[in-house]
């Protein structure tokens, strides 16, 4: 199993590389490592009771992501909820009674 985990780590590192170093991709670059790896062992024989058990999907991963469409007429989104409203103060030199 220790030999698995080291080639896992070692593929997910060359993943990392090939996408150009990007920060915060390592769940996603280990999970990939970890599909390509399962397959592999599960092709020469081996048990990989984990890879056929849960299939792992990462958004990024499929080439055609729906969070990555752009809305109609170059629209950009607008938050629709408005900021809280901010506490009247009272006026300098008033006393409150």
């Amino acid at each position: 199993m220790a030999s698995n985990e080291e080639r896992i780590r070692q593929r997910a590192y060359e993943i990392w590389e090939q996408e150009g170093r990007p920060h915060g991709e390592d769940m996603r670059h280990w999970l990939l490592a970890f599909q390509e790896i399962a397959a592999s062992t599960e092709g020469d024989g081996q048990a990989a009771k984990k890879a056929r058990s849960k299939k792992v999907t990462t958004p990024a991963a499929s080439p055609k992501s729906k969070a990555k469409a752009k809305p109609a007429g170059g629209a950009q989104s607008v938050p629709t909820t408005a900021p809280p409203p901010q506490p009247a103060k009272a006026p300098r030199g008033a006393t409150k009674h």
